[in-house]
């Protein structure tokens, strides 16, 4: 089920020059750049409070940084706005390895961004499992 709730939800990235709100498919096909985004909010079927979904997103800011790729802000959204979860966007990483960074933080999935723009779901399998 959160497959499809997966494939269903939008995205928009923050590009940090001008705080505009961008597609990230228009964005990777103009730059000619795959990219990744992920979130550390409301990991697996966990809920956790608004506080700690903030923390856990701010730890995996940390990890992401420590990779020296560029990162932006993102947030991945329902289309009637009654869900929303910040997150990151990053461009040039690995899928797998924002895959391993998102499983790290509990995550079942990541987006992936080709060169193209086109976004698929990646499942992101956890190391403990």
């Amino acid at each position: 089920m959160l497959f499809g709730i997966y494939e269903q939800a939008l995205v928009a990235a923050q590009d940090p020059a001008n705080e505009e709100w961008l597609d990230p498919s228009l964005e990777c096909l103009t730059r000619g750049h795959s990219a990744v985004v992920m979130t550390a909010y409301n990991p697996g079927t966990d809920r956790p409070t608004w506080a700690q979904n903030e923390a856990a997103n701010e730890r995996m800011l940390d990890v992401l940084r420590e990779t020296g790729f560029e990162i932006w802000r993102a947030d991945g959204f329902s289309a009637d706005g009654t869900w929303r979860e910040p997150g990151w966007l990053v461009w040039q990483i690995p899928v797998e390895h924002g895959c391993a960074i998102a499983a790290d933080f509990g995550q079942f999935a990541v987006y992936h961004y080709d060169e193209a723009g086109q976004r698929s779901v990646v499942a992101c399998l956890s190391s403990e499992g």
